[in-house]
């Protein structure tokens, strides 16, 4: 196995360090890091629980029809629609 030397200020040492798992070596947090994907989605799976989750799609749901009905009043008050 080749070996690279890498120089890191010690600010970016203490943020990878705080980042490692276990036994986890540096190399294993590099590797592990650039290999996730940005943004995916599965890392939150059981973030919230079933109930949680209703309640917060509820509240999306219900803001998502007062910004239409805002909307709405809107484009009728600035004869939009």
């Amino acid at each position: 196995m080749v070996i690279k030397s890498l120089t890191i200020t010690e600010h970016a040492y203490e943020a990878l360090k705080t980042l490692k798992m276990g036994h986890e070596s540096f190399s294993d947090v590099i590797l592990r890091l650039s290999t996730e994907k940005v943004g995916s989605a599965a890392k939150f799976f059981g973030a919230v629980s079933s109930f949680e989750g209703k309640k917060l799609q509820q509240q999306v749901k219900s803001r998502r029809m007062s910004l239409e009905k805002e909307f709405l009043q809107r484009a009728k008050k600035y004869k939009l629609s």
